[in-house]
């Protein structure tokens, strides 16, 4: 049986006095401001940002992996790939429920009209997504991102084991059923990213690699207006917080700047295959302008 038809998120009510997230995993917590903050308010804080990531991965296969994936169904592939990409699209979409189900069953005020609260993406951007991920010739960035996207969510998911005993059991349950999904869809990547990669033009490499360290830099690895979403959101149910939510939102904004809190989303212990791959390939040098826990080593193209 597929891990994530294991869970039963129904099984026992929701433990809303536990944290659902590392601590370590949310932003607020890399701040001076976290200290000041009261216990209510800090665990409030991260049970709406475990919400927020359950929304960034919904987020992510449904805008992003659908089209691409869709797309790449339909390339002729060699040695029954193409059964191996279904398989993974049909995990995908198990896991999309998964995480929606989570977060109405944790917040059904927050998830009534869709799955998205703290994520809103303006209509063109939308647009821009939607066209560009079915055309993984042109933009095979997307492919990267699936990869450098999944394995950090390897590693997250790996630290909500490691601190099952203090956090929320549904949360755990649901990242220990993703873990071992998320194992085989990174070597798939890897596979695909073998195919497909070395089919693509130097010029379009080139372009496709610079594509990708924007948008990481822009989207995936800074604090942006989901965060401050988090922060508003948090400051309606305490709204003794309304004084200190400025210097909130500053200081989550300034972990833009701050190369250790961005190194602990992407590194060689965070995203080791993914890094060991972007050294294949010369053009990723451009990574290390977008993440500061990437330095290019070099290495012959196989």
């Amino acid at each position: 049986m597929n891990a994530v038809a294991t869970v039963d998120l129904h099984a026992q009510p929701i433990d809303f006095g536990r944290e659902f997230i590392p601590e370590t995993l949310t932003p607020l917590a890399h701040t001076a401001a976290w200290q000041r903050l009261e216990p209510p308010h800090r665990l409030r804080y991260n049970q709406l940002q475990a919400l927020f990531f359950n929304e960034q991965i919904v987020f992510f296969e449904t805008m992003v992996g659908t089209g691409i994936m869709q797309a790449l169904l339909q390339e002729g592939w060699p040695d029954d790939f193409d059964a191996t990409l279904r398989e993974f699209w049909d995990d995908e979409v198990r896991h999309t429920a998964m995480f929606r189900a989570l977060n109405r069953r944790c917040a059904p005020g927050l998830y009534a009209a869709g799955d998205f609260h703290f994520i809103q993406v303006p209509r063109p951007w939308g647009a821009i997504l939607q066209w560009t991920t079915r055309r993984p010739r042109l933009f095979a960035l997307y492919i990267w991102l699936m990869l450098l996207q999944e394995e950090r969510s390897l590693y997250y998911s790996a630290q909500f084991i490691r601190h099952k005993e203090t956090l929320e059991p549904h949360f755990v349950a649901t990242y220990r059923a993703h873990l071992v999904d998320e194992a085989g869809h990174v070597r798939w990547d890897q596979e695909l990213l073998y195919r497909w990669w070395p089919r693509v033009r130097p010029q379009l490499r080139h372009m496709n690699a610079r594509l990708l360290g924007w948008l990481v830099r822009e989207f995936f690895s800074t604090p942006r207006r989901g965060q401050i979403s988090v922060l508003d959101t948090l400051g309606r149910e305490f709204p003794e917080l309304e004084p200190q939510l400025p210097e909130l939102k500053r200081q989550t904004l300034a972990l833009t700047a701050d190369a250790r809190y961005r190194r602990s989303m992407y590194s060689r212990e965070v995203t080791p295959r993914s890094f060991a791959l972007f050294d294949q390939w010369p053009e990723f040098r451009v990574l290390e302008r977008a993440m500061p826990g990437y330095r290019y080593l070099g290495g012959l193209v196989a």
